[in-house]
Parts: C-alpha cells; sequence; structure tokens
C-alpha cells in the first residue's frame, strides 16, 4: 500500500500526463476534417504516443490509502473514459470515420464530467477548466456563497411535457443576490447537449456565466418547423428564470453547425428576447422563413471557417449579405481562413465570449 504522499507524487505525473492529452485531443477537436482522418491519427499520435498502457498498469499496481479508495476508483474511470476515446479515434475506420468519431467522442465527455467531478483533489487538472486570466480567482470561483440553496455546477436534466433534456452549468460562486447572464448553445447535428456544454465550461465558469445547453427533440433541430423546438428551449429558459436570478438583459443564442442554423431560428422568432445571436458555421435557409422586420436591430455575430466542408463558406456570405440587405444594423461577420467545420472551444473563448461581453443590455420593449 502506498503512503497517502507516495500516492499524491504518482497521481501529480499522471495529472500531467493527462493534462498533456486533454489539450491535444481538444485541439484535434477543432480542426477534424474527415478528409484528413490519416494524417490526424498520425500527428495525435505523435504528439500523445502510446500513453495509456502505462498509466493503466501503473493504477493496476497501485494501492491506494484507504482515504483515497474512492478517488482512486473514480481517477480510474476517468482514465479508462480518456483510454477508450484514444482508441476509438486511432483505430477507427478512415472509410466510415463517422462512427469511430461519436464513439470517441462521447468517451472524451464522459471522462471530462468524471474528471470535473475530482476537481478539487486534482491540482494541476484543476486549472484545466478556467482561463489563463482566471486563474488567481481559482479558489473564489469555487467557494460556494454561504447560504445559497441553489443547484451549481454542471447538471443534467431529463425531458418534461414542457420542454427535452437539457445540460445545465450554474457557476459554483452563483449569488442571486445579483442577476446572471445566460448562454444558450445549441449543439450540432445528431450532437448532444451534454457535449456541446463542455466547450462553454471553461469560459462561464471564468466570467460567471449561466450555461443552458438544451438537447433537440429530434436527431437534429427541427429546422422545417421550427417552432417544434422553439418552444421546447422556452420553456427551459422560463424554468430557469423561475429558479435563478438570471439577467433576462443578457440572453444569448449560440450553436454551432444546425445549432447555429438553429441560432438564427430562435433569434429572429424572439427578437426582443435576446442581446444577441452568434451562429458558427451555420448554414443560411431558414432566415428566410421569418418575418426580418422585427429583428432589424438583434445584434448577430456570424462565425465561419472558409474551409467549411459540410455548408461551404458561401452560404454564411450569403446570410450576411440578406440580413444587410434586409437593412439589419448591428451584423458582424467573422470568416476564418484556416478553419473548417469542427469544435468551437477557443472561438468561443477568444471570439464569442469577448463579443456577448462587449454588447450592452438589452433594454424591454
Amino acid at each position: 500500500m502506498a503512503s497517502e504522499e507516495q500516492y499524491r507524487a504518482i497521481l501529480s505525473h499522471q495529472e500531467q500526463q493527462i493534462s498533456l492529452f486533454l489539450h491535444a485531443f481538444e485541439t484535434l477537436q477543432e480542426k477534424i476534417h474527415f478528409a484528413k482522418v490519416r494524417q490526424h491519427k498520425e500527428d495525435l499520435f505523435k504528439e500523445v504516443g502510446d500513453l495509456f498502457p502505462p498509466l493503466n498498469t501503473e493504477l493496476d499496481d497501485l494501492t491506494p490509502p484507504p482515504s483515497l479508495e474512492k478517488f482512486h476508483q473514480q481517477w480510474r474511470d476517468a482514465v479508462m473514459q480518456l483510454d477508450d476515446a484514444y482508441t476509438s479515434f486511432l483505430t477507427g475506420s478512415e472509410f466510415n470515420f463517422i462512427v469511430a468519431y461519436f464513439q470517441s467522442r462521447r468517451a472524451f465527455s464522459q471522462s471530462k464530467y468524471l474528471l470535473y467531478d475530482l476537481r478539487l483533489q486534482l491540482p494541476t487538472l484543476q486549472k484545466y477548466w478556467v482561463l489563463p486570466e482566471a486563474l488567481p480567482r481559482l479558489t473564489e470561483l469555487e467557494t460556494p456563497v454561504a447560504g445559497v440553496q441553489a443547484h451549481t455546477g454542471m447538471m443534467h436534466r431529463p425531458a418534461s411535457d414542457e420542454h427535452g433534456e437539457y445540460s445545465l452549468y450554474v457557476p459554483e460562486n452563483y449569488d442571486p443576490s445579483r442577476r446572471w447572464p445566460l448562454i444558450i448553445a445549441l449543439h450540432g447535428g445528431h450532437g448532444r447537449g451534454d457535449d456541446y456544454l463542455l466547450t462553454w465550461l471553461r469560459p462561464a465558469k471564468s466570467k460567471g456565466y449561466v450555461v443552458l445547453s438544451p438537447k433537440s427533440l429530434g436527431d437534429t433541430w427541427s429546422l422545417q418547423k421550427p417552432g417544434v423546438d422553439i418552444r421546447s428551449i422556452l420553456a427551459m429558459v422560463e424554468g430557469l428564470l423561475d429558479e435563478y436570478a438570471i439577467d433576462t438583459g443578457r440572453l444569448f443564442v449560440t450553436g454551432l453547425s444546425d445549432g447555429g442554423t438553429f441560432s438564427y431560428a430562435l433569434g429572429l422568432a424572439c427578437p426582443k428576447l435576446f442581446a444577441g445571436i452568434a451562429p458558427i458555421a451555420a448554414a443560411a435557409m431558414i432566415i428566410s422563413m421569418f418575418d426580418l422586420k422585427p429583428g432589424k436591430t438583434l445584434p448577430m455575430f456570424i462565425v465561419h471557417g472558409a474551409q467549411d466542408f459540410i455548408f461551404p463558406v458561401s452560404t454564411a456570405r450569403a446570410a450576411h449579405a440578406l440580413l444587410t440587405q434586409n437593412e439589419f444594423t448591428h451584423v458582424i461577420y467573422k470568416e476564418l481562413p484556416d478553419w473548417g467545420h469542427a469544435y468551437t472551444y477557443s472561438i468561443n473563448e477568444t471570439l464569442l465570449l469577448p463579443w456577448f461581453e462587449s454588447l450592452p443590455t438589452r433594454i424591454p420593449t
């Protein structure tokens, strides 16, 4: 049996290795292109190597002190999920990679939730969950306000008669004596709210945002009949307004791919409700389904990759042109020359969050 000091020393080394993998795999998710799978696999293995067999062997041979047995099992479960994510990605068929990709993403997300639950016992990995500039405030961000009974952290809530299932993040230092801005983050086609929520965790925790990440009622958002999912999302928001001190003048909507397309739908259907919307890698066809006159003052930030292989960049340019022609007064278009159609961690952190922060509070009309 290892002493607690010996156990912590071994764990600290493992944390550093897992931190390397998390950053490398997350970066890969941001640049994934299904026509370049072989190169992605080679690049990832070159950076990470044969990481997990030695880690697993070390954990197999390690007997924790009794006080850390539960932690040890949770840590092993998290490492196992990361191993599964890595293995699924490296061994997935290049000819039908989408199956392996979704398996890999699912395992990666599940491991992150396990690691987040353990973060207070993982001093190296605890830093992973906030932006670098927030590190001096880490203790403050993790400290609950005395007397607050509201649920905080990451939550997953089931569907009801009024809405679909959704995932939610409420900062751990939530204080009902002040109002908190809310970001509605919409996943891509065949995606999940609990997965896409993780792309917003660092900025939300660091800057004090509640994040609602709904699951579409179908495999993707109801683009042909948008009212179906719009009603579901609005019911979620209504429930959160009853439960938490949400700043109704600072409600934002963003989404990736089909979620980006549906952020147009949600924003244009309820333009007076939101302080701004930010469609990412979205298709433009849904815009024409709405009366555009009421939304002309709704701030929009359109982000699209010039290398997008799902929705060509011409669709985003057309959306920007259509909105401009219809006299929308606060539309910004940002084209990323080297980006394709992938996850949005750094886009959320370096582009969208500063834009949300810059917008004025919406005044109810």
